[in-house]
């Protein structure tokens, strides 16, 4: 069974496409995509030679292994794009993730979905600058975390975000687990306003706004939802 984090990458895949899964560490998420036949074809990598060899015990294990092909490389730099629809780089941090992007030529070209275990609000940044305007975001609660994921598609067109967007993402109407994850981040920014007010920091306004956005956010989807 897929952590919750991995089954809402899968459930972003495109129904018979061929992925990309870049990290793949124990390869979970490609053998169940292959399993479940949700693609034709898998390209697992990842930098080490350890993961690697547990990436080939879990496919061979699944039955799924002569779908997949499994390559030693940093990111996507030895894959090549042909018959691609959808990259996954999932279990990174951010600059991680934007580090692996920015040294692929054919990112323009798929389906890119992507869960930073850190720095998300550079990831949002770098997308907005980077042409993938419009993204999409889920997010969901695996324990006591919340993990964000990112639907992102070249469009050719920049977005300019707010302060509130860059940190939390877009809050859609109707989402109880984005409202409980943007709770989450409201009382950090309240403790993060807090702490600086004490010692007259300049960053004290920055979090404060932040806080005060989401508030206001929070009231806008609360009265949505009960309309």
């Amino acid at each position: 069974m897929l952590a919750k984090r991995l089954a809402a990458c899968a459930s972003l895949v495109t129904q018979g496409g061929m992925v990309c899964d870049v990290g793949t560490d124990h390869a979970y998420l490609a053998a169940f995509l292959l399993q479940k036949n949700i693609c034709t074809r898998v390209i697992a990598t990842d930098i080490h030679k350890g993961p690697l060899e547990a990436a080939r015990r879990t496919l061979t294990e699944a039955g799924v292994l002569e779908r997949a092909e499994l390559l030693l490389c940093d990111g996507l730099q030895a894959v090549q794009p042909e018959g691609i629809t959808d990259v996954v780089i999932a279990g990174m941090g951010g600059e991680t993730i934007i580090h692996i992007l920015e040294n692929c030529p054919w990112k323009k070209q798929v389906k890119l979905i992507l869960q930073p275990m850190t720095r998300a609000p550079l990831l949002r940044q770098w997308l907005a600058e980077n042409n993938f305007g419009g993204w999409q975001e889920i997010v969901v609660k695996e324990g006591e975390r919340f993990y964000q994921i990112f639907l992102a598609v070249y469009t050719g067109t920049t977005a300019v975000l707010s302060d509130l967007e860059r940190e939390v993402g877009f809050l859609p109407v109707g989402n109880p687990e984005i409202q409980s994850y943007a709770k989450r981040k409201l009382e950090r920014f309240r403790i993060v306003a807090q702490q600086l007010s004490a010692g007259e920091n300049p960053e004290f306004q920055k979090w404060k706004k932040l806080a005060d956005a989401l508030e206001e956010k929070l009231e806008e989807i609360t009265n949505a939802d009960s309309e």
